[in-house]
């Protein structure tokens, strides 16, 4: 069983840290805020789980890379992009990716 991202031990600090290398951790009240936000969006695009299903792993790695996302997107210039030197990046919070991780296509053809 996956457990949502969240930054209430120690252990939760190092393990963000580990998997998400400029996560706001000192900072636990923007880290946890980043984390229950990127969570939330995460549930309200995804299928509804029957009764005492674990969440699915790829629904976890999704909640880090939409924090990731909603992080980025909030230390961005105001001309919409943020980066290091020429590099430039425009964030688009829950884009195609993330969608695609939520509700990946099963390639079967759908007929309504």
């Amino acid at each position: 069983m996956a457990n949502w991202y969240s930054v209430e031990t120690a252990e939760d600090q190092e393990r963000i840290s580990a998997a998400w290398s400029d996560a706001p951790v000192e900072n636990e009240e923007l880290c946890g805020m980043i984390l229950e936000t990127a969570r939330d969006q995460i549930i309200a695009y995804a299928p509804v789980l029957p009764d005492g299903e674990p969440v699915p792993a790829r629904w976890v790695y999704a909640q880090l890379q939409q924090a990731t996302n909603l992080w980025n997107a909030g230390r961005v210039s105001s001309g919409g992009e943020g980066g290091i030197e020429q590099f430039t990046f425009t964030p688009r919070p829950l884009d195609k990716t993330i969608r695609g991780i939520i509700r990946p296509t099963d390639g079967k053809l759908h007929v309504l």
